[in-house]
C-alpha cells in the first residue's frame, strides 16, 4: 500500500487508451457501478491518483465528497474522448475560489 500508481475510471474508449502509458483501467459499464469501484479503488491505498470520465460525476460525486478531505487518493475529472462537459474544471474553478478568495483562473 504506497499510494504509487494511478488509476482510471470511465467508459472503455476513454479510459482503455491510458494503459499505453501505464495507466491502470477500470470499465464502468453502467454508470450506476462507478461509486462502488471508485471506492473499492480509493480504499485500495494503491491508487494515489484516480481519474474519473466526467460524465459519471453525477453518480461519484457522493463518493468524491467523501474523499476530498484526505490528501490521496486525488480524485480528479477527466472528458470523455467525445469532448468535455467543462464539469472538472467548474470544480477546479471553485476550489481555487475557496482557497484564494476570488476567481483567480479567469482572464482579465
Amino acid at each position: 500500500m504506497s499510494w504509487n500508481k494511478i488509476a482510471a475510471l470511465g467508459d472503455w474508449s476513454t479510459v482503455f487508451p491510458l494503459k499505453a502509458i501505464g495507466i491502470e483501467t477500470h470499465i464502468a459499464n453502467e454508470p450506476a457501478e462507478a461509486p462502488k469501484l471508485l471506492r473499492k479503488l480509493a480504499h485500495s491505498k494503491e491508487f494515489g491518483i484516480i481519474f474519473v470520465v466526467e460524465t459519471l460525476y453525477e453518480y461519484i460525486d457522493e463518493v468524491m465528497r467523501e474523499f476530498a478531505a484526505q490528501d490521496l487518493p486525488a480524485i480528479i475529472l477527466i472528458p470523455q474522448v467525445s469532448g468535455s462537459e467543462g464539469l472538472g474544471l467548474s470544480i477546479i474553478r471553485e476550489t481555487m475560489k475557496k482557497a484564494a478568495g476570488r476567481d483567480i483562473l479567469t482572464e482579465e
